[in-house]
């Protein structure tokens, strides 16, 4: 979401006039900031959310794996396979 609103707003600041008054929102209040500023701030906010979608990613991929595997030891714990009977 913080991603796609950072593309919103470099999206809205190639549109406006590059003389134009820009404001950063900071909380409560609203900053007059230089355009190129701002753009190199989304610019890194863009990055630093890319990189940790893509932690996050992994991390969710390395916990998927060793939640299989935790099932496939439950399931081998509740379903033993049978013994064969001994000739005897």
């Amino acid at each position: 979401m913080e991603l796609a609103d950072a593309d919103r707003a470099l999206d809205e600041l190639k549109k406006a006039a590059t003389d134009g008054t820009v404001y950063k929102s900071v909380g409560a209040i609203l900053i007059k900031k230089d355009r190129a500023s701002i753009v190199k701030d989304l610019n890194e906010r863009k990055e630093l959310l890319n990189v940790r979608a893509s932690v996050l990613g992994k991390q969710e991929t390395k916990t998927r794996e060793k939640l299989k595997g935790i099932q496939q030891q439950v399931q081998a714990r509740l379903n033993p396979s049978p013994t064969k009977p001994t000739a005897g």
